[in-house]
């Protein structure tokens, strides 16, 4: 999954948990090892400036900590952005809204109910997008007929909006990515992650909640203080899908 990166861990991208090393032994005790999985830990203690906070607003800040980019990481994404946007900076182009498009695998597991088209996408944000005058739109997705989809309604919107896109391979998904070559692999996990990037820090997001990339990024904006509504078709979240199986 790491491409061609000798330790073949989430470290290859992302800075490590920590920089402490473990002793083998504190004041001559041997320290051991526990497993912090679910279970262990029925009855957390919680920092009072915390107690009131909900589980996901946990997880999304220690998912946040653990995808903290790498120097070079970050370095290449910034440099995607000002070759493919013309801009040295994404935030030159705020405001801007952010649409995530998931399509094949998902539908064909019927994990999503149906593929939705673009234009159902742009009936839920059209309105708030102009009153806000943002026309700065990035889309993202695994299918290429997407693309085609929004010529046609930015054709019929005079077109209003002006798109941000990055040329990257399209029909990833992840049972294709695990059995790509490594240098492969790589490519297109630096091109995920510059996706995250533009994504998180969009002024408005568009996407599925039945999709693990949009529970991503809308995990991210929570801990970046985005806290604006997340634009669905869908008219279920995740968990609902679960409690019917």
């Amino acid at each position: 999954l790491y491409g061609a990166c000798s330790s073949s861990t989430p470290d290859c991208f992302f800075l490590p948990i920590t920089n402490c090393s473990i002793p083998s032994k504190v004041d001559g005790n041997q320290t051991i090892k526990i497993n912090a999985n679910t279970g262990h830990w029925p009855k957390p203690i919680l920092p009072p400036i915390f107690q009131n906070r909900t589980f996901n607003w946990y997880r999304a800040q220690l998912l946040f900590y653990l995808m903290r980019y790498k120097p070079e990481t970050l370095a290449h994404v910034q440099n995607t952005i000002a070759l493919y946007f013309k801009s040295p900076s994404i935030d030159f182009h705020h405001p801007y809204i952010a649409v995530y498009v998931r399509r094949s695998d998902k539908v064909r597991s019927r994990e999503m109910s149906q593929a939705y088209t673009l234009k159902q996408y742009f009936d839920l944000f059209d309105a708030d997008a102009r009153r806000a005058n943002i026309s700065i739109i990035y889309i993202n997705s695994e299918d290429e007929q997407v693309f085609n989809e929004f010529a046609q309604i930015n054709k019929e919107k005079q077109d209003y909006y002006k798109l941000l896109n990055i040329p990257v391979q399209r029909n990833v998904v992840f049972g294709s990515l695990i059995h790509m070559k490594s240098e492969q692999r790589r490519k297109i996990i630096l091109e995920f992650l510059s996706d995250l990037f533009i994504e998180a820090n969009a002024d408005l997001h568009v996407g599925t909640l039945t999709s693990n990339w949009c529970r991503l990024v809308d995990e991210m904006r929570l801990v970046l203080g985005k806290t604006i509504p997340f634009y669905t078709p869908e008219n279920k979240l995740l968990m609902d899908w679960r409690r019917r199986k």
